[in-house]
């Protein structure tokens, strides 16, 4: 059964308000968005897993069950899968896995698949009518890594079809701005900021002009920080989710100044990314108006991130007019939101 741990969303949605899903497959979290009524529930499971000393015992999974724990039994092994994930690592003083990394499904867990598949069954759910249109979110082809993105995306269109679902894959970064630029009539540049990869795409009225993603993100901030200062990439984790200012500039610690160092760095390297890509494709030039930025994703989440971008953005200076940058209304949801409002847009068209 999917926690609705995300809240509800209240909008203002009269046409095909029942109509289709959106899904967020995200390195740290699988989320999903639908609508009842006239509200957005986001319902979500901490994409994670556990393995558990098994003796085969019938009684650990009856408990397991009467508490909704979710877990995967596979080679006389136990793994906890999910929000409950975290309890268990802190209790036995270990690290969880994670079955995707990168943002794509992991080749180095033998156990991913299983996981994958159960994590996307309890937050998607059934479908609501046969054949309901689910659109799910897939990453930008990586500029600085080679990954099998056919893969990924076919295994996860499995896992729908074989629910009931008819699974259509978008953009994350598209999705963003599907979700956050109505008003700029789907007009800008998404960023989101994940824990495997920043995902970016530069759009006009929905079409997107280019897209990718790097592999540099909320994962590599927590992995060279742990290098730097001999501390676990765990708590490295903690500490950025939990208290970092990117605004304070004195009296750091060194985890907060080398957090900031390697903030920095990430977003610099963003930019200058979208920079190299907006040049080859001629800048925009066509585009009358001063252009918006949206940033959103578990990474943007520290205070002062965006005025950290904007003051990086100041100095690196792309070559089409920035009017504003903002954070999406709902950081950790708007992916998942993109990927439904596609999904009714679809059902509305039928």
């Amino acid at each position: 059964m999917s926690n609705r741990n995300e809240g509800k969303e209240t909008k203002d949605i009269k046409e095909g308000a029942q109509k289709g899903k959106g899904v967020d497959i995200g390195t740290v979290f699988v989320k999903c968005a639908y609508t009842e009524s006239d509200e957005i529930i986001f319902t979500s499971q901490r994409n994670a897993f556990f393995e558990v000393e098994y003796p085969g015992l019938t009684l650990t999974k009856r408990i397991f069950d009467d508490r909704k724990i979710k877990y995967v039994v596979k080679d006389n092994k136990l793994y906890v899968v999910g929000n409950n994930t975290l309890q268990f690592a802190s209790i036995f003083n270990k690290e969880t896995r994670r079955p995707l990394t990168n943002g794509v499904i992991s080749p180095t867990e033998e156990e991913a698949l299983p996981i994958v598949e159960l994590l996307i069954k309890s937050v998607v759910g059934e479908p609501r009518y046969q054949d309901e249109v689910v659109y799910f979110s897939v990453p930008g082809e990586p500029l600085d890594t080679e990954l099998n993105l056919m893969y990924h995306i076919k295994t996860i269109e499995g896992f729908l079809k074989t629910l009931g679902y008819t699974p259509k894959p978008i953009n994350e970064g598209l999705a963003v701005i599907l979700s956050e630029l109505a008003d700029k009539d789907f007009t800008g540049i998404g960023i989101s900021f994940g824990g495997g990869m920043v995902n970016v795409c530069v759009c006009f009225m929905s079409v997107p002009i280019f897209k990718f993603s790097v592999t540099r993100a909320g994962d590599w901030i927590d992995q060279q920080v742990a290098m730097t200062v001999d501390d676990a990439a765990s708590r490295i984790s903690a500490i950025k989710e939990s208290s970092l200012d990117l605004s304070k500039e004195k009296d750091l610690s060194k985890i907060e100044n080398t957090l900031s160092i390697h903030y920095h760095h990430l977003i610099e390297y963003v930019i200058e990314n979208i920079k190299q890509e907006l040049n080859k494709a001629g800048g925009m030039r066509g585009v009358a108006k001063p252009i918006t930025i949206v940033l959103s994703g578990g990474t943007s989440l520290p205070k002062g991130f965006s005025h950290r971008f904007k003051q990086i953005l100041e100095q690196l200076k792309l070559p089409v007019s920035v009017g504003e940058v903002r954070m999406a209304a709902q950081p950790l949801s708007s992916v998942a939101k993109g990927a439904l409002i596609a999904a009714r847009a679809e059902g509305d068209s039928l």
